[in-house]
């Protein structure tokens, strides 16, 4: 979503942090990413973890402390009650339920983000300023984005030692390409780049004069898995998608379609003889649209794909509308400085974004779900023109274009998705969604957590503040 360090915390696991105790070893003959089952009856074999839980719940801001009485009786039922299964197919929130969450969320925390110190910084001296590359600075240690839980859990994402020797480089090139991304197209003060004898004020320019200087500019179109939870158990991967309900139905049964969220972003890759970065494009968690280095490894269960490459003009257009979402997405939130979370949802989930960059360049888009509100974007602007041409998935009874909850996919290959039953709901649909208009009807009954319980997991999610 590589990045690593792109995901939000969360899932139940965050309610129990700091309450873990030692675990029996899991057997020998396991894969090598688990459920978030296992590892919850693992660790509730320990009669002293299981009344922590019960004695710490609603006691902690980390261990649902923003919990309603409700919510608190849901959370105990699952997990107390051992439903661990119910676990690996959570939430379940619909997309507009998930925005209620979001708002519940806001409304409990009562504030909006925190600027995080990565956040584009507005033009102001120095205006001219060389380009920095190669950049100073060492590689960042393997467990340099790990935290311990204790006994046995760690969360957040490993460091990848390749791109670790090209992190300093890709940090500099992030943030000089945020910085002239918030250039005005018009008269002004500027921030500038000198590099080979050029004064260069924009993003594109900037790798235009790179690539002219001999330096390869690749751009993907990236998709894979959100991992809401950056869990690792005893040095194992832990499955903790964020489970959607697509409200589309499964034919031949009385369910509706669950995915796991899946998290978009364009990643531009730098090679030449001065600058080689590894750079990804995306509106995170933290509530930033920016270009971001990229130095941790995902674990292998969030899969990914590249849908689309851009080589040439067309990797210098991508790189120049993402400029343009930068500055367009620094003035929203200059205009509207109470939006939780840095206008997480509102203006958009990482999906929104990289969706206008497909729109721009191949006709349509095929990310899903996309969420921002049409009200942040009323100009006339090239930006806003997008937004307003996006098919949004917040609409009541509207159903989504299968063909984009396929297309947000991050394989190629149904049958290497990681999760048989997922795998299985596809196969059954796939011929029928694709081969008619998005089905409509009744929603069959599905049992899913209330909107409550979604709420109190964006709002932990949030307390965490990472880079997205």
């Amino acid at each position: 979503m590589r990045t690593g360090v792109r995901h939000a915390a969360g899932l139940t696991v965050l309610t129990l942090a700091g309450l873990l105790l030692v675990p029996a070893p899991l057997p020998a003959d396991e894969p090598s990413a688990l459920p978030l089952s296992q590892v919850m009856a693992e660790l509730s074999r320990n009669p002293d973890f299981v009344a922590a839980v019960s004695t710490r719940l609603g006691h902690h801001p980390k261990a649902g402390g923003i919990l309603g009485p409700d919510e608190i009786k849901r959370l105990r039922e699952l997990i107390l009650g051992e439903n661990f299964e119910a676990l690996d197919r959570f939430p379940a929130l619909t997309v507009r339920g998930l925005g209620r969450s979001v708002w519940l969320a806001g409304a409990v925390l009562n504030h909006p983000a925190d600027a995080p110190s990565g956040r584009p910084a507005t033009v102001k001296e120095p205006l001219d300023d060389e380009l920095g590359i190669p950049a100073a600075g060492e590689a960042p240690a393997q467990g340099a984005f790990l935290s311990p839980l204790g006994f046995g859990l760690a969360m957040g994402d490993r460091t990848d030692p390749t791109l670790a020797a090209r992190y300093a480089d890709g940090r500099r090139l992030a943030e000089v390409l945020n910085r002239l991304s918030l250039n005005a197209p018009d008269d002004g003060r500027r921030s500038r780049i000198i590099f080979a004898g050029q004064t260069l004020d924009s993003p594109a320019a900037l790798l235009g004069a790179l690539a002219a200087a001999g330096h390869d500019v690749d751009v993907r179109d990236a998709r894979y898995f959100a991992n809401f939870g950056d869990l690792i158990y005893q040095g194992r991967d832990v499955l903790t998608p964020f489970w959607l309900d697509t409200e589309l139905p499964v034919p031949g049964t009385d369910r509706t379609l669950l995915v796991p969220v899946s998290h978009s972003q364009h990643e531009v890759i730098v090679r030449g003889p001065v600058v080689n970065a590894d750079l990804s494009f995306y509106f995170g968690i933290d509530g930033e649209a920016m270009f971001r280095p990229s130095v941790t490894r995902d674990q292998a269960w969030v899969m990914g794909r590249v849908a689309h490459r851009y080589r040439g003009p067309d990797a210098l257009e991508v790189v120049r509308l993402a400029g343009a979402i930068v500055r367009a997405y620094d003035a929203i939130k200059r205009h509207h400085l109470d939006l939780p979370f840095g206008g997480y949802y509102a203006l958009g989930v990482c999906n929104d974004i990289n969706a206008m960059i497909e729109l721009h360049m191949q006709g349509a888009t095929t990310l899903f779900p996309l969420t921002l509100d049409p009200e942040f974007f009323p100009g006339e602007g090239e930006v806003d023109r997008l937004a307003q041409r996006l098919p949004l998935d917040s609409a009541r009874g509207v159903p989504p274009d299968p063909k984009r909850i396929l297309g947000a996919l991050p394989v190629d290959d149904l049958s290497a998705l990681p999760f048989p039953a997922l795998r299985q709901d596809l196969e059954a649909g796939r011929a029928a969604w694709t081969s008619g208009p998005p089905p409509h009807g009744d929603r069959p009954a599905v049992v899913l957590l209330s909107t409550a319980a979604g709420a109190v997991i964006i709002g932990l999610w949030f307390v965490r503040r990472r880079r997205a």
